[in-house]
């Protein structure tokens, strides 16, 4: 099969795996670490249609014949808490997890989104003002951690700030996280591979499908759809050459995006256009299968849910 063959057969797949652009060498060589799901954006409330999309998604998802192994959320799991007092945002947790506990048995691993943050300004004096509340219910432990699985090193980054009126937020590495990352990153053995993920893209160029980023014909993006500091990253991930994926949510798009020796995935949203439409944009609602290889190559499937 020539190449015109192979890329006019290949436009009728709707989902061909990413990685099978690599040499047909590099592919048979390989060895698979592991497979997981991801599902990202999925804005529950306690209304009929998100959940049963998400408990949908979480059905798709486990029957897959090549199982994933568990599911890393990407943020926003709830439709919004940043405006909302106590009780709507506990139905919305609520929701989430009488459709996670009843309709999926696969171990999850979460990623703080700006939705998920309660910025309700008349709880400020409330001890789960802010993220506490999330990274309580997650059971993560904190706001930003890493983990070993199968091989691969795994770095979950706390991606959301608010801003210092308490109003709004921005996307941004704190001091603090961006010096624990830097000594994560320094003690990982540099042939142990490492995929990250943040909520809001490190790197992405979905950040300029908006109009309001144009005014008199000059771009203006927003730190709310990329991080602020993301030179500062892209010039760390460039001394750690084992530094493979960086994924992300939060715009509802997909888009891939490889640079210096990293590949930027941003990941859709399994709400879609916020349970409006199965579409934002030109992106239908899903979510994604990756496969990672002892190679630190990395295979992304997006697929739509029924």
């Amino acid at each position: 099969m020539n190449r015109r063959t192979l890329l006019k057969s290949a436009s009728l797949l709707p989902f061909l795996p990413e990685s099978l652009t690599q040499p047909a060498s590099v592919v048979a060589a390989r060895k698979r670490s592991l497979r997981f799901a991801y599902m990202g954006d999925t804005h529950i409330t306690p209304d009929t249609t998100p959940m049963q999309g998400v408990a949908k998604c979480f059905h798709q998802v486990q029957s897959q014949a090549d199982k994933p192994s568990f599911i890393l959320h990407g943020g926003d799991v709830i439709m919004d808490a940043l405006k909302v007092d106590r009780a709507e945002v506990q139905k919305q947790w609520d929701a989430w997890h009488t459709v996670a506990k009843a309709e999926n048995s696969l171990p999850i691993e979460y990623c703080i989104g700006n939705h998920d943050i309660w910025g309700y300004e008349q709880a400020k004096s409330d001890p789960m003002y802010g993220k506490k509340w999330a990274v309580d219910l997650m059971k993560i432990g904190n706001r930003y951690r890493s983990f070993d699985r199968n091989g691969w090193h795994f770095i979950i980054l706390d991606s959301v700030q608010l801003t210092p009126e308490n109003k709004w937020y921005t996307g941004f590495i704190d001091p603090e996280q961006m010096e624990w990352l830097k000594g994560d990153l320094a003690k990982t053995d540099s042939k142990t591979p490492v995929l990250i993920l943040s909520h809001i893209p490190i790197f992405s160029p979905t950040s300029f499908f908006n109009e309001q980023n144009v005014e008199n014909g000059n771009w203006s993006i927003s730190g709310a759809v990329v991080l602020s500091n993301t030179p500062e990253l892209l010039k760390l991930f460039y001394q750690y050459p084992n530094v493979k994926a960086a994924l992300s949510g939060h715009m509802h798009l997909l888009d891939r995006v490889d640079y210096n020796g990293v590949t930027y995935l941003c990941n859709g949203a399994v709400c879609g256009n916020w349970w409006k439409a199965d579409t934002f944009q030109q992106t239908k609602a899903g979510y994604a299968l990756f496969d990672l290889y002892d190679d630190g190559t990395v295979e992304r499937t997006y697929l739509q849910y029924s």
